[in-house]
């Protein structure tokens, strides 16, 4: 495993753009809505963040930032069904896939919410509660990820995993996309090995005195496109080459003002 000060460094800065000026989170999640988790779970693939972020707000400006699961089924009836919900409140007819004939997301949301009603869930904790709070335990264990990669065009499992990371969960997977993030600023020569992700995180995360699991959502979100880096080229870290600084220990690199003012903190 070769981890090395610059990749350390360059992770580190990246993952930095997404903390406020007291080291807390820029990121998304919802502790307190899993009608909103739901929600940017199942619109973010394929979606801009702009896109996702304005079906959340028109979502919020009708019902509020604490519903849950039943809450927004009942939404989605009380607007004549999915495709008239779409339309008229989320104000989006994406479909959930570009095959021919696939359902909207908002079908598919109408689904995910019964998906919850059947395994008696409506609240964050319930879900968190089945899933299990302890992130050695894999979040396919349970039977209601099986349900939910049952849905259409879910098969993937990578909306499961949003609505885990949004819900505040401590599951965090190494997937194809984690590790394309990481071989971005990885040393060129290292084996990009679940061991080397997860080592790469917790040295960056030391670097920012930041949670591991701070940065590991950090991570999942911007690699997954939900968040998106305004960080120039010219102003990221040499990949190769000494970093002035003491940068095992602390920040050797300063933000514009403009970088730090455009995000939005979330709550967590």
């Amino acid at each position: 495993m070769m981890i090395t000060t610059n990749s350390v460094a360059r992770l580190a800065q990246r993952c930095g753009e997404f903390l406020d000026e007291l080291g807390q989170p820029l990121t998304i999640g919802y502790p307190r809505s899993l009608a909103l988790c739901l929600l940017d779970a199942i619109y973010s693939t394929g979606s801009h963040p702009r896109a996702v972020d304005n079906v959340i707000d028109r979502y919020t400006a009708r019902h509020g930032r604490e519903d849950g699961a039943k809450a927004l089924r009942y939404s989605i009836a009380a607007a004549g069904g999915a495709r008239m919900w779409a339309e008229s409140v989320a104000c989006n007819l994406k479909p959930a896939s570009t095959h021919p004939g696939a359902l909207l997301k908002a079908e598919v949301v109408d689904r995910a919410t019964r998906v919850m009603a059947d395994h008696d869930i409506d609240t964050v904790a319930d879900l968190l509660d089945v899933v299990g709070r302890e992130p050695w335990i894999s979040p396919f264990s349970n039977a209601v990820s099986g349900s939910w990669l049952a849905l259409p065009s879910q098969s993937s499992g990578i909306t499961w995993l949003h609505l885990l990371m949004f819900a505040g969960s401590p599951h965090f997977e190494v997937d194809d996309r984690v590790t394309r993030y990481l071989a971005e600023v990885a040393d060129p020569e290292a084996e990009l090995t679940i061991d080397y992700v997860h080592a790469e995180i917790a040295a960056a995360a030391h670097v920012l005195d930041a949670e591991v699991g701070m940065v590991e959502r950090i991570v999942w979100l911007a690699s997954h496109g939900r968040i998106l880096s305004r960080l120039k080229a010219e102003d990221l870290l040499p990949a190769a080459g000494p970093i002035v600084g003491l940068e095992t220990t602390s920040l050797v690199w300063e933000f514009p003002d403009e970088y730090r003012k455009t995000q939005e903190a979330g709550p967590f």
